[in-house]
This record gives C-alpha cells, sequence and structure tokens, in this order.
C-alpha cells in the first residue's frame, strides 16, 4: 500500500512539475489534490501512518538507549577489572635482580594522558600514546 502511494505522488508530482499543458491545467490538478487529500480515508491513512511512524521511532530509540547503557557498562567493567588486575600484584617471586628499571604501569581508566616527550625520531601524531622511560639516568 505504502509503495503504491509512494509511486502515486511521486508520477503526480512528476507530471505537475513537467506539464507543458499551462496554468489551467495546474489548477486543475492542485484542486483535485485538496480533494483528495480532504477526503476522511485520506486523511484517516495519514494520521495512521503518523502513528505507526512515532511508535517505531520510539522502539527505535528506547533500542538504542538499551544497546548504549549495555556497551558503556562493559566498557566500565572492562576498566574496572584492567586497573584491579594491573594493582593487585604481590611480586612473590626470588629474583637474582638484573639491574633493571620496572616497567612502568600505564593505567587504562586515567582520564587524561601523561605528558611526556615524544621518543627520538617519532613524529606526533595525536592519535597513538607517547611511552618514555621511567628514568632517564642509568645505574652501575
Amino acid at each position: 500500500m505504502m509503495k503504491k502511494l509512494s509511486l502515486l505522488v511521486g508520477f503526480a508530482g512528476g507530471y505537475v512539475l513537467g506539464a507543458k499543458a499551462g496554468t489551467q491545467r495546474y489548477e486543475e490538478i492542485v484542486s483535485k489534490a485538496r480533494e483528495v487529500a480532504g477526503m476522511p480515508a485520506v486523511q484517516q491513512a495519514t494520521a495512521s501512518v503518523q502513528d505507526t511512524a512515532s511508535t517505531l521511532a520510539s522502539q527505535a530509540k528506547d533500542t538504542v538507549n538499551d544497546k548504549v547503557t549495555t556497551a558503556t557498562d562493559k566498557v566500565d567493567a572492562a576498566k574496572k577489572s584492567a586497573s584491579s588486575s594491573s594493582s593487585t600484584g604481590t611480586g612473590t617471586g626470588t629474583g637474582t635482580g638484573t639491574g633493571k628499571a620496572a616497567t612502568p604501569v600505564v593505567d587504562l581508566g586515567a582520564t587524561t594522558p601523561p605528558t611526556t616527550a615524544p621518543m627520538a625520531g617519532a613524529a606526533a601524531s595525536g592519535t597513538a600514546p607517547v611511552v618514555t622511560p621511567a628514568s632517564t639516568t642509568r645505574r652501575p
């Protein structure tokens, strides 16, 4: 039904815009269109289409909001998991020590990036994090 109506409206609009019959024929077409638009059946169909579209839009909005909430919850849970797993290490090993500095742990839950100098020869792109050593002095 909707496809036929769309086709009819498109055809009528094309005919009106492309017609070379003059002002008289144009006025006849416009008056007929107004007459059809004023029919109770057409007004009921228009109201029905508007109600259906409104309902579908509301359902789509609710679905999108639910999906966004679910995704946000998953991201928050992943952040909490990453921050708790990186800070709960106990260090129970009996290593001999190599004299190297420990690798710094990056907090994925941080809201502001650390301000560090870029690596030598690297161009700052603004999209990748910059990693620098924890200490610039070497120990013997």
